[in-house]
């Protein structure tokens, strides 16, 4: 239970489903398995649903004054979801990265490792590992789901307001989000812009004794993300 655990907490917590395929190229923590044959794939909050206690109804980020720190963070993933397009990048503790994503409105993206790249356009996931020609899967709406970023707010179980802090120049909220998943409590931080109220730092926990920094930027560039060539 415990590892099934973690491995839903790679889905939904790259933002959410980055995080899956980010981490099987990092460090192999999900087997990539058989490919789903759902007709669509499932939203963050369903995915939390399938292993997970119905949550306490009340908790003390529901409180009345934190309940408009609760609203920031949530905000912030929605204002997200609706950009036509932004890159992260997941970083070591020296700044190096480690993985660059891109995304594409409504259900493109891309994302790169130093070993391993993968596009998802639509219902359709293309892989290259390095030194082999790409292939080619069918995976229901592995696009859209790389955006399914919304935590369900029902599985926020405190927040904390933590002041302001710059992050690349940007003036943000710094806000510790802590999250119940089934018996399991993780510890995530936000940094959110102050002007554009959109999240600029991520630091996510993992599991015990894991955590990933993501960095997020060019919100609404225009670039393109298009099938590979295949050989």
């Amino acid at each position: 239970m415990v590892r099934n655990l973690v491995n839903i907490r790679h889905v939904v917590l790259f933002w959410l489903s980055s995080c899956i395929i980010a981490l099987i190229g990092l460090n192999g923590c999900i087997s990539s398995g058989p490919v789903p044959t759902r007709t669509r794939a499932p939203g963050a909050g369903e995915i939390m649903r399938m292993v997970t206690k119905t949550p306490t109804p009340t908790t003390p980020a529901d409180e009345p004054d934190k309940r408009e720190t609760k609203q920031l963070v949530l905000r912030a993933q929605a204002r997200l979801a609706l950009l036509k397009s932004y890159r992260a990048r997941i970083v070591d503790d020296a700044g190096q990265t480690l993985v660059l994503f891109e995304y594409v409105r409504p259900d493109r993206y891309r994302q790169v490792t130093d070993t391993k790249e993968q596009i998802g356009i639509g219902d359709l996931l293309y892989t290259r590992v390095e030194g082999s020609p790409w292939t080619k899967q069918e995976w229901p709406g592995i696009g859209r789901l790389t955006n399914e970023v919304m935590v369900a707010p029902e599985f926020i179980w405190d927040v904390e307001n933590q002041g302001h802090e710059s992050v690349e120049g940007i003036l943000c909220h710094r806000v510790q989000v802590v999250l119940r998943v089934g018996d399991t409590e993780l510890t995530d931080i936000y940094w959110i812009g102050v002007d554009d109220r959109l999240p600029r730092k991520m630091l996510t926990q993992v599991d015990e004794h894991t955590y990933v920094t993501k960095l997020l930027y060019d919100f609404n560039q225009d670039f393109r993300i298009e099938p590979p060539k295949m050989n």
